[in-house]
């Protein structure tokens, strides 16, 4: 199968370093953004927009350090948890904490990519590069290095959907245990006399 490095047919950049932006009084503020932070990147690979935090920026932001659709956001230290950006998650700051990778061809598809990234073994051989450091950090010169396997884009839609499929399995899942331990709890509070 052939391979690529990812630079080859993205661009991956680290975010914005907030302090250098950030307004400190009112007046200083010409535009409140919400912003990605490391809470509201979840285990889904999806965007919690109740964990985003308010941005108060002195001047207008330039759309590279902000989110578009088809981004892919990555943490900058094990694991990283790729996550896909949709037309909801448009307009985030993206934060120095975090890089986005933007795919510039036809020839991989964002939904395949964020899968493959999300592979323990990639973050393992990403670590090896690194050096298996303490901090587990990841430069943003070993994700360009990175050879990712191209398989046809047909394969790329179905593994696409297979993996939307378990994410949403698994979503319902962790759901429904949740759902079942409050009852569990529920019944248990009602046994011994009520609210504990």
């Amino acid at each position: 199968m052939k391979k690529m490095k990812l630079s080859q047919f993205a661009v991956i950049q680290s975010g914005l370093v907030l302090n250098r932006r950030e307004a400190h009084h009112i007046e200083e503020t010409e535009k409140v953004y919400n912003r990605i932070n490391l809470r509201s990147l979840n285990e889904y690979g999806k965007i919690d927009h109740k964990e985003l935090d308010s941005f108060p920026a002195d001047s207008i932001i330039n759309e590279v350090f902000l989110t578009q659709p088809n981004d892919i956001i990555v943490k900058l230290f094990a694991p990283i948890c790729p996550t896909l950006i949709t037309e909801a998650d448009k307009g985030l700051v993206i934060p120095s904490q975090v890089a986005v990778i933007r795919i510039n061809n036809d020839l991989v598809l964002p939904e395949y990519l964020c899968y493959y990234l999300s592979l323990s073994n990639v973050s393992d051989l990403m670590l090896s590069i690194e050096g298996w450091r303490s901090q587990r950090t990841i430069k943003i010169g070993t994700f360009t290095q990175l050879e990712i396997p191209i398989p046809p884009i047909d394969k790329q839609k179905l593994i696409a959907k297979i993996v939307k499929t378990n994410l949403k399995i698994n979503q319902l899942y962790s759901e429904l245990i949740e759902q079942e331990n409050k009852l569990a709890n529920l019944k248990i509070q009602n046994f011994i006399g009520g609210k504990l």
